[in-house]
This record gives C-alpha cells, structure tokens and sequence, in this order.
C-alpha cells in the first residue's frame, strides 16, 4: 500500500487561498498577517494534519545578496528591488561584496541561532565563479540573478531577455530610417548578456539587408567612461554613423555627452539608444530612448526561486530563466538628417 504523502506548505497556501510566504509567516508567528487570513491558514493547516515538523525549527530568516560592486545605479535598483521582495516574505536580507563571501564567513551565517542565513542571491556571478561551487559545497540555497552565462551554471538563474530587447532597440533604429549604426558592447570582457546584445545588432543589420562594418563596433566596459571614450572614437570617424546603440544605460550617457562635447545635437545630428532603464535614463536631456529590464521583477523572481527551495528543504536544480523586456522610445531618437 503507497503511503499517502505529507502535505507540504504549498498544499495549505491553496486550501487556503493565501501565498506561500503568508503560510510561512503563520507557522513563524510574524508580523503583516490579519487575523481573518491567520484563522484562514490555522483552519487549512488542521484540516490537511499540516504540523511544525514539516518546517524545521530553525526557520532561517536571513538572505544575503552578493554584489561584485555598489557603485553600479542598476546594482542598487536591483538591490532595492530584493529588499522589497524579501520584506514581503518576512526576511531580511544583508549585503556583500563577492571578494568577502567566503565558505567562513556563510558557515557562521548558517550556525546562527537569530537571523540563521536561509539563502543567497548572487548579482551577476562571473563565468566560473568560485562562490557558486562553495554554496553547492555547504548545501546553502541560492540564486543567480544575470549571470554571465547559464552554461554549465549548477543554480536556478533568472536574467534579462537580451537578444530581444537588443533586437527590438536596433530595429527601432532601423524603422526610423537610419543605416549607418555603431554598437559599444562589453564583448571583450566575456558577458553572456553583451554577447547577446551584439548578435542582436547583428541580425537586425542581416535582416535589414545590411553589412555589419567593424570600424562601427567598439567593445566597452560597461562604463560611463566607455561611452565617452568609445563614442568619440565612432564620431570622429571619417563616417560617423547617424544612430547608437550601446549595450547598457551608463555607456549610451557617455555617447550623449560625446556628442555634445563635439557639438552635436540629439537626435538631430545622433540618435542614441541604451540598455537598462536605470532612473538617470528619463532625466538626461533629452531623456535616453532604452530597453527596459524588469529589474524590480528580476530582484523579486530571484527571492521568490530562493522560498521554494526552502519549502523543499534543498537546493534546487538548475533552471534559467529570462523575463521579457520593454522598449521605451523617448527623445533621443529620431530620423537621421537628411542631406
């Protein structure tokens, strides 16, 4: 005879018509739950003989987010967004640079009777990333948010559309009439994102009947530096192209300060379009044309894959996600000028 399965928190979020955290936050005794939703839950976990043994007893209730950098205005929009998602769930969550998360430093985390550490979300892990194997190692939930590739990655990621959404920026390029397009991607230092981007612009020139032309391609470091430098570079061509596409936000800022530094107005003399939509992008002048990414949906997808793992009581294996993105056409893109 098979035995009946133990019903699992999942299982009394939907008896009960409440979240899955909302269920977690009853069996913990936290806040930011009414009592009509707790009598909910209580009558839900009788009726499927749902008891505390199910959770262990040393619920963590602290998730850490590794960072390679805070100066980043996307690192803080996603660190933001995390915040809010885990303060939804009734966590708390810390932060850290990658250079000091250490196997150490995660085992006292983990040993913690207050504030045990429940899992990590790691912020744009690099290609081989050391941290990933340790928190494999030490059995410790985690997540990637925008790795540098998926290949061979052994946790759950989530990330950006990046083909689409360069495809969709590009095409925007190409709708209003402009041929001569120049690109500054991170190519040269191995993001899986940029790469993307660049096969992007180069289908959208294929499709288009167009040549890609080297001497319109520059491989940036993400930086507003970057865009200055390589933006200058494409517009003191003999050439220059009419239209910009640069891989992230700070890079197309860098582009429009190029421009204006030689004289050059936007869009009527250069169209520039980004990648990101950090909060800078609306206040430029003109305000930046770009690709929205989800960030606050990315941050909060990332918490939500981290709470499933803890319902599961193990690490999950690897999934990848990506969520769309959404072009956002404002004014620095126009019709290239004639004549």
């Amino acid at each position: 005879m098979t035995a009946t399965p133990r019903p699992k928190i999942a299982d009394v979020a939907a008896a009960a018509g409440v979240s899955v955290p909302t269920v977690s936050k009853v069996l913990n005794g936290r806040a930011h739950v009414s009592e009509a939703t707790r009598a909910k839950v209580r009558q839900a976990l009788e009726e499927l003989d749902y008891t505390k043994r199910n959770v262990p007893a040393d619920q963590p209730g602290l998730l850490q987010l590794v960072v390679n950098n805070f100066d980043s205005p996307w690192v803080l929009e996603i660190m933001a967004g995390a915040e809010d998602a885990a303060a939804r769930l009734g966590y708390s969550i810390v932060y850290t640079r990658a250079e000091h998360a250490t196997a150490e430093s995660w085992r006292k985390l983990r040993e913690s009777s207050a504030n045990r550490l429940a899992g990590v979300v790691l912020l744009a892990p690099r290609r081989g990333s050391r941290l990933v194997t340790t928190l494999r190692s030490l059995n410790i939930p985690a997540v990637a948010v925008d790795p540098e590739g998926t290949e061979g990655l052994t946790i759950p990621s989530v990330s950006p559309a990046s083909f689409s959404g360069a495809l969709a920026a590009v095409g925007h390029l190409l709708e209003l009439g402009h041929r001569r397009i120049g690109i500054i991607t991170g190519r040269g230092h191995g993001s899986g994102h940029s790469r993307a981007r660049y096969a992007a612009y180069a289908a959208a020139l294929h499709e288009a009947g167009l040549p890609v032309f080297q001497e319109l391609v520059r491989d940036g470091d993400f930086s507003i530096e970057a865009g200055v430098r390589h933006g200058g570079d494409l517009l003191d061509l003999p050439e220059p192209p009419t239209a910009i596409f640069a891989a992230n936000d700070l890079q197309a800022l860098g582009v429009m300060n190029a421009a204006t530094g030689r004289g050059l107005k936007i869009p009527a003399d250069l169209s520039v379009v980004g990648f990101d939509d950090i909060a800078q992008a609306a206040l430029t002048s003109p305000p930046l044309t770009t690709v929205r990414q989800p960030l606050a949906q990315l941050a909060s997808m990332a918490v939500s894959m981290l709470t499933e793992q803890f319902d599961q009581h193990r690490p999950a294996s690897p999934a990848a996600l990506e969520l769309a993105t959404e072009m956002v056409v404002r004014g620095s893109t126009a019709p290239p000028r004639v004549g």
